[in-house]
């Protein structure tokens, strides 16, 4: 989080929470790319079985797959894996070099190694939040969670672990930013609530924004 830290926090802000991406993330090409290469493994053994069956006479008219066919499933078998290890290894490196944050006002998501690209949106201005959890995703606890925001673009955390527990923390810092404290009587005789001492307890709940609205006293 060396980006986030050094370069993001402004003064007064904290980092809260620090989203994790999914290991998934590294080998999900893999995954998607595995019934292509069952089926071109399914075709090189078809291939091998016809062959031996064509040398022993047991195929009569017809002729066995030939072997430039199986030549070239081969060719693509070994290119699709170098293509495989590739993107495995680029995968590896955005891993390392994606980062997410939240802080007590806003959400920051910070992507690229030569290009890099950083969203952020405040907490404020935060409309709604989808998550989208698929059926592996459920079975090893990962999701993409998408920020909708007033009158801009939407921040997306994708391959988040935990993406609910996430969401929960999200929701909480926006009802924290929403308190109001409500104040009868005069103004200058009131004292208002100041920044508690740290201690090694539960956050404050108003510790992240308080809105104070004074009211005339209407007891006199």
């Amino acid at each position: 989080m060396r980006f986030i830290r050094k370069k993001n926090l402004r003064e007064g802000e904290e980092l809260l929470y620090i989203p994790q991406l999914h290991w998934v993330y590294t080998v999900k090409p893999l995954i998607y790319s595995l019934p292509f290469f069952i089926l071109l493994l399914i075709l090189w053994f078809m291939d091998d079985s016809l062959a031996a069956a064509s040398t022993q006479g047991l195929i009569t008219g017809q002729e066995a797959i030939s072997l430039s066919f199986k030549d070239l499933i081969r060719q693509v078998f070994l290119g699709g894996i170098l293509v495989l290890l590739v993107i495995f290894v680029c995968r590896i490196f955005l891993y390392l070099s994606t980062e997410y944050g939240v802080t007590s006002k806003r959400l920051i998501l910070k992507k690229g190694i030569i290009r890099v690209t950083v969203a952020e949106i405040p907490t404020d201005r935060i409309e709604s939040i989808y998550c989208i959890q698929g059926i592996l995703g459920r079975i090893l606890h990962y999701g993409t969670l998408c920020i909708s925001g007033i009158g801009g673009m939407m921040p997306v955390f994708h391959t988040v672990a935990h993406p609910y527990a996430l969401r929960r923390r999200i929701v909480d810092i926006i009802e924290k930013n929403k308190t109001i404290t409500v104040i009868y009587g005069d103004p200058s005789k009131v004292k208002l609530p100041s920044k508690p001492e740290p201690v090694k307890e539960p956050e404050p709940i108003y510790r992240y924004g308080t809105f104070v609205r004074v009211l005339p006293d209407t007891d006199k």
